[in-house]
């Protein structure tokens, strides 16, 4: 029985299991491997990302010194590094604050995107009713009454707008015309609007409300938006936005970090 050969089926079978058994095994090696090469690709990414923030964050600081030695800051290319980062400023200090404007202010801006007069007062009156506390509306304003008259569910907190997307839920604002006022207002200024950074409807606005043709601040108080986008060809951009009021703060020093984020479009 020693010599005996086993049947051709059970040979066969066995080779089978070896093959099976080594195709696994191959599976195994090469599915450790795409995970070695997938945690290594995103181990690269994460630091190219992270060297990116640091870069974008590096020529912010720079910057917001520029506009303390100089007064300015220019935008276009510059380098951290071996980082090619990209620099945009927005100078909000011409900008209406929809918590600061007057109903006279905010409608003559409103004139100025086209909005019919009497739309124009009714909108303008709104914001303002928002803002403030209190059931009863101004003249051609709405409180919580108008709104559920209009179909709404719910109505004015009586508070300051948090953010500039919250004008979208006053009575009789439309996402358009949102769209065209956000470039012409922000939350981070505590005044109104600088004549003297201000673009040409928030000067009729400003002009309409009696402002003077220039503001004392005008050289003391600015309020910047500074952007930096840093570029690395295996990362994502990264963008990383500084908004600076430059001028007398408490603390005492000559220029106030408001905030310091990731670059999202500016909802203040």
């Amino acid at each position: 029985m020693i010599g005996r050969e086993r049947p051709r089926g059970q040979r066969g079978f066995a080779l089978l299991i070896v093959l099976w058994t080594i195709a696994v095994l191959a599976a195994l090696i090469a599915g450790l491997a795409a995970d070695a090469s997938s945690e290594s690709k995103l181990s690269m990414a994460l630091r190219s990302q992270a060297v990116a923030r640091a870069a974008a964050d590096g020529v912010l600081s720079y910057a917001i010194l520029d506009v303390l030695r100089a007064g300015a800051t220019a935008a276009g290319p510059r380098r951290f590094g071996d980082t090619p980062v990209t620099v945009g400023l927005v100078d909000l200090s011409g900008r209406m604050n929809p918590n600061l404007a007057s109903a006279v202010m905010l409608q003559a801006l409103l004139l100025g995107l086209g909005v019919l007069p009497q739309s124009a007062e009714s909108l303008a009156a709104a914001i303002v009713d928002w803002r403030t506390p209190g059931l009863t509306p101004s003249p051609h304003g709405a409180k919580a009454a108008e709104y559920r008259a209009a179909g709404m569910t719910y109505g004015p907190p009586g508070r300051p707008f948090e953010n500039l997307d919250e004008l979208g839920f006053v009575l009789g604002m439309t996402p358009a015309l949102l769209a065209a006022l956000k470039p012409h207002l922000t939350l981070w200024s505590t005044a109104d609007a600088d004549p003297a950074f201000a673009d040409a409807l928030v000067l009729v606005a400003l002009r309409a409300a009696g402002a003077p043709p220039v503001a004392a601040s005008s050289t003391e108080a600015r309020v910047i938006a500074i952007t930096a986008t840093a570029s690395l060809p295996d990362a994502p951009r990264v963008s990383r936005r500084a908004v600076v009021r430059f001028g007398f703060s408490p603390d005492g020093r000559g220029w106030r970090v408001l905030a310091w984020d990731d670059g999202e479009p500016d909802a203040r």
